[in-house]
């Protein structure tokens, strides 16, 4: 196997499974046996205080980790019925099906167009000869996915660090999409954004969810039970607890979760 294949039902519904997840930074062990099942186009946030985990996890979803040296991991995390660790697989093609957006937006100094085409044009299907006609296609229906296009349509050819913080954020995820991948990763991706910004990414993830799965990494515990359908409590790199969002600020069934949602600790 060398690459992650396009499976529409994945594991009976699951997007992501992850399985006896150890992770070492150096001698210091960041994550201690995560098993976790994420189901597939639903919208799951990681919460819990600083240093427990929930980047580390994130980024291991799709291998960011191994940039650092120093990194080693144990155990398994499957995409859609494939270990993304196995060593058949393709880096490149974990990154095509496994999108991530960051904290604050990272859009390229290029045109806002150029952004969008950015990640297409790496990749093979872009690479062949295309029209004008047809890359603006491109552009513009995954401008239009992001609730963007309105209001850069007309902005298209001018560099997209120019856009406000909410725009280059959208932008950003719109230059995940002609891609197509199955998994859109985000790490705090409104913490730079003001309460309007804010909204509108949120409003956003609902937009996206059921053709994406969506695994949002979120401090602000009244933006997890908002924008997400099912919630995982992380606490010293172990996962406490995972269920559905409602019922797990409503009736969390650990008393470290209740602590934390309570505002004891984190």
């Amino acid at each position: 196997m060398n690459e992650i294949a396009d499976d529409q039902n994945g594991q009976n519904g699951l997007a992501i499974r992850t399985r006896a997840l150890n992770l070492w930074y150096g001698d210091f062990q960041a994550l201690y046996d995560i098993n976790l099942e994420i189901k597939k186009g639903l919208i799951t946030s990681l919460i819990g205080p600083s240093g427990c985990g929930k980047t580390t996890y994130l980024r291991s979803i799709n291998r960011i980790n191994e940039r650092l040296g120093y990194v080693r991991t144990e155990g398994t995390i499957a995409v859609l019925d494939h270990d993304i660790y196995d060593q058949g697989v393709e880096l490149a093609q974990v990154r095509k099906q496994i999108g991530m957006v960051f904290q604050r937006p990272n859009p390229l100094p290029i045109s806002v167009r150029d952004n969008v085409l950015f990640g297409f044009e790496l990749h093979a299907e872009g690479r062949k000869r295309m029209h004008r006609s047809e890359k603006d296609e491109i552009v513009e229906q995954a401008l239009r996915q992001v609730l963007l296009w309105d209001s850069v349509k007309d902005r298209l050819n001018k560099k997209a660090t120019g856009l406000s913080l909410e725009e280059q954020q959208k932008l950003c995820i719109a230059r995940l999409l002609p891609v197509k991948p199955q998994v859109l990763l985000m790490d705090e991706p409104c913490s730079a954004l003001d309460p309007k910004g804010t909204k509108a990414v949120e409003e956003l993830l609902w937009e996206l969810r059921g053709e994406y799965t969506i695994v949002i990494v979120t401090h602000n515990m009244a933006q997890a039970r908002r924008a997400s359908e099912e919630c995982i409590f992380m606490l010293m790199g172990e996962v406490i607890e995972h269920a559905d969002t409602a019922e797990m600020f409503v009736t969390p069934a650990k008393k470290e979760t209740a602590n934390y949602i309570e505002g004891r600790y984190g």
